[in-house]
Parts: structure tokens; sequence; C-alpha cells
């Protein structure tokens, strides 16, 4: 384990790393985007939402809805309201616990609103602004577990990158170790 061969090996398996890490990224990226279920506002929308739990609603400065493509760098004066179909009851609107942000591709969000649901359905958000204009229009995302997601999908990415270079960086150390030894 002395030729220098293997230190072609080390580099070739820290690229396979980062290939690895790529190839782990890009597919889990689109799918996070595409789990969002997005509204034009002001108006009105019916969301099937699928699981109980906390959600949060991102403003999307910058955002594509049914070819569409949206700018709004405010949505100042902006009600919302959000009602359970079957029931008619109201959802508790809050300010986010956590302010987040993100940028997938060309969309770029700021969560402004949280809300929890105990029970999955068809929900109706219903949101105007304040002086009663139509516009300008802008665009809300709802998701539920997108920051617990990113977490998980940057620190995945980075063990498959870190664990082609810790592969890489032992055999270097082992081929440094061994030409010393025999020195």
């Amino acid at each position: 384990m002395r030729s220098p061969v293997w230190f072609v090996v080390a580099g070739l398996i820290a690229l396979a790393g980062f290939a690895g890490a790529l190839f782990y990224l890009m597919p889990r990226l689109g799918a996070a985007d595409a789990r969002m279920i997005r509204a034009v506002v002001p108006g009105n929308a019916v969301l099937t939402l699928d699981k109980a739990g906390p959600y949060t609603i991102y403003h999307e400065k910058r955002s594509t809805v049914d070819g569409r493509y949206y700018t709004s760098d405010t949505v100042s004066g902006l009600r919302l309201r959000l009602t359970d179909e079957a029931t008619g009851a109201p959802a508790k609107l809050t300010e986010p616990t956590m302010h987040s942000n993100y940028t997938i591709g060309s969309k770029t969000g700021s969560s402004i609103y949280a809300f929890t649901i105990d029970r999955p359905g068809r929900y109706r958000l219903a949101a105007d602004l304040a002086d009663g204009r139509s516009e300008p229009k802008a665009v809300l995302a709802i998701e539920q577990g997108m920051l617990g997601e990113m977490f998980n999908l940057i620190f995945g990415t980075m063990a498959i990158a870190f664990a082609g270079l810790g592969i890489a960086g032992a055999i270097v150390l082992v081929v440094l170790w061994r030409r010393s030894k025999a020195v």
C-alpha cells in the first residue's frame, strides 16, 4: 500500500463522496418544493391538508403558480382566515415560533403565519387586503415539517460528503504511514 496509485484512489473516493452527496440532494430538494401547497392571494383557496399537526404559511416573494410568475415584496395589510370545510371551525393563525426563510430554485419564501389542525381534511383559506383591493397579487405557500426535512437533508448530504472525505483521508494516512516505515 505504498504505491502512489493509492493517492489517485483516495482522490476518486473523495470525488465519489461529493457526487453521492449531490445525487442524494437534488431529487430531495425538488420533492420538498413539490410538497408545498401554493395559493394566490387575495382570494379564496381550498387546501387539502393530509396530516394533523402544525403547519407554516410562507409569503413567497418570487414564485410561479400555474405557469404564471409572481413577485411581491410585501403582503402588508393581508388578512387571512382558515376554516375547516367539514365543521366550519376556524383554525387559529399565529405568528410562527421561529422565523424561517428559504430559497428553492427561483422561489423565495419567508414565514408569516403558523397554525395547527387536529384532523386532516379540506380547509378554506380566505385572504383579502385591508382596504378591499384585489392587487397586488402574492403567493402563499403552506407546508408541514419543511424545516425538519431541510435539517435532515443538509446533515444527510454532509454525512455522505464527509464519509467520502474520511475514507479518502484514511487511505492517504495509511499510505503515508507505510511509506514512512519503509524508509
